[in-house]
């Protein structure tokens, strides 16, 4: 399964650096196993991808990782309560922030929360990143 997964470059992430693309590029090629937060819980399993969307200003796909642990819930955190523990790959990441796909190119031009990527979307998101 794909996922799609939104992330606001001026947002801070758990680890208190920067969303933005650049950032996710530089974690991908450092430190590529993260840990992402859910709102709701989702079907994710081992072995999905997670396409990395950044919104506004960019409005681009710009990174990919492969989901190494389904959602867990973690008490102590209302607004995002799951968490779930991915990896990015550095190969495909790179690809894609050299050659990201814009938000106006996808079939879902008004994606809200982690939803599913739509099929007609996929082949041109795994030609982008190379896989």
């Amino acid at each position: 399964m794909d996922w799609l997964f939104i992330v606001k470059p001026a947002d801070t992430v758990p680890d208190g650096g920067s969303s933005a693309k650049d950032r996710m590029l530089e974690l991908a090629e450092t430190a590529p196993r993260r840990e992402w937060c859910l709102s709701r819980w989702r079907r994710m399993t081992p072995g999905d991808r997670l396409w990395i969307y950044f919104a506004a200003p960019v409005r681009q796909i710009a990174a990919v990782a492969e989901i190494d642990r389904e959602p867990y819930e973690v008490m102590g955190s209302p607004r995002q309560p799951w968490r779930f523990t991915a990896t990015l790959d550095p190969d495909a990441t790179r690809r894609l922030h050299r050659d990201p796909v814009p938000l106006h190119v996808l079939s879902n031009r008004h994606p809200q929360g982690v939803t599913r990527v739509k099929e007609s979307d996929l082949e041109l998101l795994l030609d982008h990143a190379g896989l």
